[in-house]
């Protein structure tokens, strides 16, 4: 029965806030004028012959042009508006009705229009006020907007009157915006226009800006106007004047303006390059010093930069034509680096010649910087149930270290997890971590064959990573794990379009884990062989690439997609010699994540899939170490954010039925693969003291394998496709996200609906659907931010 309600209440839930986020309910009105008309409802439907996206797109833009007081908004609902209003969407001091605003937003839609090339449409409208309502006066105003024929472009040309410009301009017409038969719209000629001065601009033309050039049209033929006696040449205008009437076109020219000073439009090399580094208005008394390298002079009065990083930075180069491009990557290169706060380029013409001289003046940032964490999180340790972690991280930060403008990150970690005050022991894990790493600017490789050209076209993009850390790790009566960890590596970041790349590669990453068995795991392998297949410590020599796409195609939707690959041992396996042989893992592992954000409204739906897989090659030389990845590169599901009806570690593998502590038990659960698919509909609810409080209803699906048979593993935790409908495990919830900008606190309470893996008190309840008791199958979650990417 409990069970029962408990869906009844959420599926109702489900359907208001679906009901409220599609808008088929009837708004509320509350402070509205008594008496008097008032804006309930604007629509604007728009006719012509186009595409039906086209007449979506230009629908949207119309109704933006409506004027702000016929604009209808409907507001966030505070908790006790979500009481006393539970349906549909609400309107607050909506605005009085003013016939004056229907002409302006008329005249606001035409100008539109005419910006897109239709210059014959007609604007009608009908205002209807609903009386229904005791002393609401609802007012609907409904647009009709016919659309009459879009303006094509019939011919383009260029007259700039500059020999070189002309050439310049006729030697790029393929990259042109405008062609014959595209639309006679503002938008498209605006971007022709910022197309050329950019190309000028690319070719020496500093001082070339949007001012200088303007367009000529015309769309009316010039010679229908000419008096003609022939009857049959009167009869072909005619003829003519008849086709334009039903396929109205343009004919556009751009030109550009005369000068009054001749030297505005000359091409201008650069001569001198001058730069500041630590620029600033205190240099009394000081004495500067000077340095040339490649071309640049460096001026400095403290001496806290190195000279020689300076060309790789600057993109501009004495004596060669001015690029705007290699003006703005020059800017970019240093906002993107963490040192400066600042950056100011400014050109000095110099008189009479066609030269110009740059001065670079960058505002350093504070070196050091430190800053502290304190985080806290429910989790699950080994065999203790439900935990409450706590953790502190204290780290400081490096702006200019080795004075190359390189940064470093030193962070120092402890965290406790804590048991119940009952137990012997109260706090069950300690952790400590120190990690540093080391970001240099620049590409650093060897100016070899093809690695020499990747330096010079995507420096800038690249920067190389060095990263090591030690932490101990002490899980109460069960282990004590000692990890050492180093790599180089390469970070490569570019923008394409809307999308931003990231790539990572690491070469080589070094690990070595020395595990500790305590008297607790020990009696755990006694009693259950088969986990001193999963508990080992070794060495890894691994090559790690990482590749993140991000982006959006519109404000509505969010996507990324995320491959990690990791091998390891291969290469390093060749070596012989009794250390790598007794601890060496050779596997290979991939993962990939694919998530989406939608956006309708206030309202949003998160999609994210996930797989991942790890193979240990059966070429292992030690055979405890051949079935499996090394626990602490295993795929775990559970907790805040995963599988969020089971704890962390406590779901899968496949469809096992253990007990997580006693004789036979298996206290973490681990897998070589992982299938994950997550769902989650998000919502506003109330916005308490100005904190946006949201809500979310979700659910998730998956599980974690072992990929391969090993002595003692049952069959029903490895992968098989055949088993996968059995396997899988299926849960649902709802929660809340207190939003304070910075981050997010989380709250979800979760619901199994399909456990393949129970515990063996539960077994009766395995792969039965809504088998658990309202009590028995939860789960509730507390977490920081959201649980997936978006």
């Amino acid at each position: 029965m409990r069970f029962r309600l408990f869906l009844s209440i959420l599926g109702g839930i489900i359907a208001i806030f679906m009901l409220d986020s599609c808008n088929v309910l009837e708004p509320y009105v509350k402070h509205y004028p008594p008496n008097k008309p008032f804006v309930y409802k604007t629509d604007v439907k728009v006719n012509g012959n186009t595409s039906k996206d086209s007449l979506q797109n230009i629908t949207a833009e119309l109704e933006n042009q409506l004027d702000d007081s016929l604009q209808v908004r409907t507001s966030r609902k505070s908790l006790g508006e979500v009481i006393n209003y539970p349906f549909g969407a609400l309107i607050k001091h909506p605005s009085s009705f003013d016939s004056s605003s229907i002409s302006k937003s008329i005249q606001f839609m035409k100008y539109y229009l005419n910006s897109i090339g239709y210059f014959t449409d007609t604007i009608s409208f009908i205002t209807t006020v609903d009386t229904a309502q005791n002393d609401q006066f609802r007012t609907h105003i409904a647009f009709d907007v016919k659309l009459g024929k879009q303006v094509k472009l019939d011919s383009v040309g260029y007259l700039l009157k500059d020999s070189t410009l002309q050439k310049i301009t006729d030697q790029n017409k393929k990259d042109a915006l405008i062609k014959k038969g595209v639309p006679f719209a503002q938008g498209i000629i605006s971007a022709e226009l910022d197309r050329l001065v950019t190309l000028y601009r690319n070719n020496g033309y500093l001082r070339f800006n949007r001012d200088d050039l303007f367009g000529l049209w015309d769309t009316l033929d010039v010679s229908l106007l000419q008096p003609n006696l022939d009857p049959f040449e009167q009869f072909q205008a005619l003829e003519k004047l008849k086709v334009r009437r039903e396929n109205p076109t343009a004919n556009l020219e751009i030109r550009r303006h005369p000068l009054a000073d001749s030297t505005k439009h000359w091409q201008y090399t650069i001569r001198n390059i001058t730069l500041y580094p630590n620029h600033s208005l205190d240099t009394v008394g000081k004495t500067p010093h000077v340095s040339f390298v490649k071309g640049v002079k460096v001026i400095q009065y403290d001496y806290k930069f190195k000279p020689r990083i300076f060309p790789g930075y600057v993109y501009l180069k004495s004596d060669s034509l001015f690029r705007q491009r290699n003006y703005d990557r020059t800017i970019n290169r240093f906002n993107g680096l963490d040192t400066w706060g600042a950056v100011n380029i400014e050109p000095f013409y110099n008189k009479g010649s066609d030269t110009v001289d740059f001065i670079i003046r960058l505002t350093p940032k504070k070196k050091y910087t430190f800053n502290t964490n304190f985080e806290s999180s429910v989790n699950q340790s080994t065999i203790l149930g439900s935990l409450f972690g706590v953790g502190i991280t204290a780290g400081v930060q490096n702006r200019n270290f080795l004075k190359g403008a390189n940064i470093t990150n030193t962070n120092l970690r402890y965290g406790v997890e804590l048991g119940n005050l009952n137990e012997k022991q109260f706090i069950q894990t300690r952790q400590v971590s120190l990690t540093h790493q080391i970001y240099f600017s620049r590409f650093l490789a060897p100016d070899i064959g093809f690695i020499k050209g990747i330096k010079e076209r995507f420096r800038g993009n690249i920067r190389s990573v060095f990263s090591s850390s030690i932490g101990n790790t002490e899980r109460y009566n069960l282990f004590n794990l000692v990890s050492v960890n180093g790599s180089w590596g390469y970070e490569f970041q570019r923008r394409y379009q809307r999308n931003n790349w990231l790539l990572n590669i690491k070469l080589p990453n070094i690990e070595y884990s020395n595990l500790t068995k305590l008297s607790g795991l020990n009696d755990l392998i006694v009693q259950n062989p088969s986990l001193a297949n999963v508990f080992s410590d070794g060495f890894i020599s691994s090559v790690v690439a990482n590749f993140t796409l991000s982006g959006s195609d519109n404000t509505k939707m969010n996507r990324l997609f995320k491959v990690n690959i990791e091998q390891a041992g291969v290469l390093t396996g060749l070596i012989k010699n009794k250390f790598l042989d007794s601890n060496l893992y050779r596997y290979i592992k991939v993962d990939l994540e694919l998530a989406r954000l939608f956006t309708f409204g206030k309202t949003s739906l998160v999609l994210r899939g996930f797989a991942g897989v790890g193979y240990e090659f059966d070429f292992t030389a030690d055979e405890t170490k051949k079935y499996n990845l090394p626990f602490f590169k295993q795929y775990v599901a559970g907790g805040p954010s995963s599988m969020r009806a089971w704890q962390l570690r406590r779901l899968g593998p496949g469809s096992t039925v253990k007990s997580f502590t006693g004789v036979g038990s298996t206290p973490d659960r681990f897998g070589d693969v992982q299938i994950e698919a997550n769902v989650e509909y998000r919502f506003p609810v109330a916005k308490p003291f100005g904190v946006p409080v949201n809500g979310a209803l979700f659910t998730d699906i998956g599980n974690v394998w072992y990929l391969k048979n090993a002595p003692n593993r049952p069959a029903e935790e490895v992968f098989k496709f055949s088993r996968l409908p059995q396997d899988i495990a299926i849960g649902a919830g709802a929660g809340l996200r207190i939003d304070f900008s910075f981050f997010v606190i989380r709250f979800d309470y979760a619901y199994k609906i399909k456990d393949p893996s129970p515990s063996v008190e539960f077994s009766s309840y395995k792969n039965k659907f809504f088998a658990y008791p309202f009590f028995k199958g939860d789960q509730f979650q507390l977490g920081i931010n959201y649980p997936f990417i978006f």
